[in-house]
């Protein structure tokens, strides 16, 4: 192959006589989808030759994996401005600004963020499938991570399961917390009344939330949340629950005053990247529509 690699490793003396297989899963922590994947496009190499997963390797060989191309996924290209946090070869992080949709929907098939992505990537001679690891709903507003290739999605989605991707968020919601920092263990349904409702019920699935007063108002109060799961408006629906809900937020019982969406912003992301192992961090600064609420409330 002609191109450059999308992964390579430098076989070390300890390693000699191991598969190809092996190293790869050890190294890169491959799923075994995405070996089968690789096996069926023949898209392995050693010292320049396309190998077997099977084949044994010597003490300074190089291992070249060329990642198959994506198919299409029917999202449009369509130019947006993207506020781009971070870009590599394996995910880009943006700032998404609220009443934008991730991805296309029935409802939305233009103008999300998905389709800006699209146009992005087309623009720079680069073609992958839109993966969001997670989403934010349509007027929250921050960080979010979208993976260019199976594997980086694979590895970045089972972090979150073993809690090494974080997300935290900043919310104004009405009220005072009684407690200063707790956490809200409620499983989360869909409503059997409204289907783009979602509410605490036994039946639903696990769902967990960590909170933290950052400022007091005699009527509201700043926290800092972090998600340990990621269900359907997880944020609102707990904050809800406990009496508070988010300013803005009409859905589940919030008041437009100062603000015309949920006051929420994905504020800090943590990971483990793909590539090489390392815990990275991004963080997004408020956006003015929230500054702008809580310099309208009153102090004390």
């Amino acid at each position: 192959m002609d191109r450059k690699p999308d992964y390579v490793h430098q076989v070390r003396e300890e390693e000699e006589g191991k598969m190809v297989r092996q190293l790869l899963r050890n190294r890169f922590r491959f799923s075994r989808r995405m070996f089968r994947r690789l096996k069926e496009a023949e898209a392995v190499e050693v010292n320049g030759e396309t190998v077997y997963l099977t084949s044994r390797v010597k003490a300074g060989d190089r291992i070249a994996v060329f990642l198959p191309g994506d198919a299409g996924d029917g999202v449009k290209p369509q130019s947006l401005p993207l506020r781009v946090v971070h870009e590599d070869e394996d995910l880009i992080i943006l700032d998404k600004q609220p009443g934008v949709v991730v991805h296309p929907t029935r409802n939305y098939s233009e103008g999300t963020l998905a389709n800006g992505l699209a146009a992005y990537w087309q623009e720079r001679g680069e073609f992958h499938l839109v993966r969001p690891v997670t989403r934010l709903d349509k007027d929250t507003s921050g960080l979010i991570v979208f993976a260019k290739h199976p594997h980086a999605h694979a590895v970045l989605s089972g972090q979150m399961e073993r809690k090494r991707y974080l997300r935290e968020y900043l919310a104004v919601v009405h009220g005072s917390l009684e407690m200063e920092e707790g956490r809200v263990e409620e499983p989360i349904a869909r409503s059997s009344e409204t289907p783009h409702l979602r509410t605490v019920s036994p039946e639903g699935a696990p769902a967990r939330t960590q909170y933290r007063v950052v400022r007091r108002w005699p009527e509201a109060t700043l926290v800092r949340l972090r998600l340990e799961t990621g269900r359907t408006h997880q944020i609102r629906v707990h904050m809800a629950h406990l009496g508070h809900p988010l300013y803005g937020d009409t859905l589940y019982g919030g008041r437009t005053a100062g603000i015309d969406r949920q006051a929420l912003h994905a504020v800090r992301l943590s990971l483990i990247h793909p590539r090489d192992g390392k815990k990275r961090c991004w963080e997004s600064p408020l956006p003015e529509d929230i500054h702008l609420l809580m310099e309208s409330l009153s102090p004390f």
